[in-house]
């Protein structure tokens, strides 16, 4: 099965196949087997050769949202809605400026004020979701118009937590 994701602005796309107790994993040339174990129902201990990775997994719809080293994915199945991603590979679109919650969570803090001018990268909200805390970062330049939440707030994946103007 074949999935496309974002990260840090490119898109990637990564294969994945059952073979017996292994999974094999490919993305680009690059080719490796992995045995992944069910902690529970949505932790994973993902055991490569050299590396050993927890892995946690919620669904939203269609979507796909893997969260690992403190970081979340959004995956879509290949050839599936290719806008979702904000804009595709040079950042969000004016059309959707606003920065969503990536699955069900509590926001930890809100690092940004309305008005403030953020640079791309920047942190701008942390939630922590499945025990994991979330630092989400401006994709470009801009100014924060609307702010949504505040910490303490528990919010359900694709809650808008707040909106950005992006610079021109």
């Amino acid at each position: 099965m074949k999935f496309e994701f974002v990260v840090d602005g490119a898109r990637r796309t990564i294969a994945l196949e059952k073979k017996g107790g292994l999974c094999i994993v490919q993305e680009g040339r690059a080719v490796f087997e992995a045995e992944i174990r069910r902690v529970s129902e949505n932790e994973f201990l993902f055991l490569a050769p050299g590396r050993t990775a927890k892995v946690y997994l919620a669904r939203d719809g269609e979507r796909r949202l893997v969260s690992a080293g403190g970081r979340v994915f959004t995956l879509t199945e290949a050839g599936r809605d290719p806008d979702r991603f904000g804009g595709g590979e040079d950042g969000p679109s004016k059309a959707d400026s606003s920065i969503k919650a990536p699955m069900p969570g509590k926001v930890i803090k809100v690092c940004v004020a309305e008005g403030e001018r953020v640079r791309k990268n920047q942190s701008l909200v942390i939630v922590e979701a499945m025990k994991m805390e979330n630092d989400l970062r401006a994709a470009a330049a801009g100014v924060v118009t609307k702010i949504h939440v505040r910490a303490g707030d528990i919010v359900d994946a694709a809650k808008t937590l707040l909106e950005l103007e992006p610079e021109t």
